[in-house]
């Protein structure tokens, strides 16, 4: 959890990489199906993240989205960001 809240993401011209305390790791936007919000329930309530879906594979949190907010303009924002570099990157 704590590396899902404080990591970090770079945004480059060919992929997204994701850095945490723990790893560092790419994926090029061409291995990106999709960037989408997700809901998960824990015991400390209900939380939202965003999630890299990736063409194969298995999809992969985004660091430092996390949030305990239904509604999240701060999330909203990071999502769109990061699909206009996705759709740039591909010619979307």
């Amino acid at each position: 959890m704590i590396n899902s809240i404080y990591g970090r993401v770079l945004l480059t011209a060919t992929g997204v990489e994701f850095r945490t305390f723990v790893s560092k790791r790419s994926i090029p936007w061409s291995e990106v199906a999709g960037i989408e919000k997700r809901q998960r329930v824990s015991r400390s309530g209900i939380w939202w993240d965003l999630r890299v879906v990736r063409v194969r594979g298995r999809s992969l949190t985004i660091p430092g989205t996390s949030t305990n907010r239904r509604t999240d303009a701060d999330l909203e924002r990071k999502q769109a960001v990061i699909q206009q570099h996705w759709f740039r990157a591909v010619g979307g």
